[in-house]
């Protein structure tokens, strides 16, 4: 166990396999049952833009990692991003070839890269008909501060892409360079044809390395 501000600080930082991937996320208080098991509570989940796997949840067995100095990121050259390679790990004096290495095919991605979805999305209806969409930006790069200021933008520019979908259907794309995106009423009417249905829309920010990050929803 670990106090509240230890933990907030990134203290008892873990890993567990989702049916999308992996959560990231803390726990405050470890008590050993009976039985031997750990008992984990006070969690911070979907932690460093895992929000969507935590959404997912995890199921009874599910693989856990905890995250501890001997875990460490992989170093990997950004030009190795979407090319498939393998990994072997075993004793350090064994040869690679021996019964003891396992290994295992994984394909970079550079998700560390990929912007944080916006949060706080929103959509006001005006009185001429149009559809004003906000919503505010994260960062992965200083962002800690509490000073109340606007997050860095951690990118080259600021540049966002919004979609409108009706259904499942995507009927319009377009981009932006504020947190900020006008449906107008001419858009609305070529979209839509007859009563307008409930639309949904998904704003992601845009990196100038590995393009759209995570994306924040919206229903109107």
């Amino acid at each position: 166990s670990r106090s509240e501000q230890d933990v907030l600080s990134g203290a008892n930082a873990f890993a567990v396999e989702t049916a999308g991937g992996w959560e990231l996320a803390q726990f405050r208080d470890a008590v050993l049952d009976v039985d031997g098991a750990w008992v984990l509570s006070g969690f911070l989940r979907g932690q460093s833009g895992t929000e969507g796997e935590a959404a997912l949840g995890a199921p009874a067995g599910a693989r856990f990692v905890l995250i501890t100095p001997s875990v460490a990121q992989a170093g990997l050259p950004f030009d190795l991003r979407g090319l498939a390679f393998d990994w072997s790990a075993g004793p350090a004096d064994d040869p690679p070839s021996a019964d003891t290495f396992s290994t295992k095919t994984f394909v970079a991605t550079a998700r560390g890269l990929a912007p944080l979805s916006p949060v706080h999305a929103r959509a006001r209806v005006t009185a001429g008909g149009d559809i004003a969409l906000t919503w505010v930006r994260r960062t992965r790069l200083g962002g800690d501060s509490w000073a109340g200021e606007d997050a860095p933008l951690g990118e080259a520019y600021e540049r966002y892409r919004v979609e409108i979908y009706n259904g499942a259907a995507l009927v319009r794309t377009a981009e932006t360079t504020a947190p900020a995106f006008i449906y107008d009423a001419a858009m609305i009417a070529a979209d839509f044809a007859g009563p307008r249905p409930p639309l949904t829309a998904r704003i992601a920010q845009l990196s100038d390395l590995v393009g759209p990050g995570g994306w924040a929803e919206v229903v109107v």
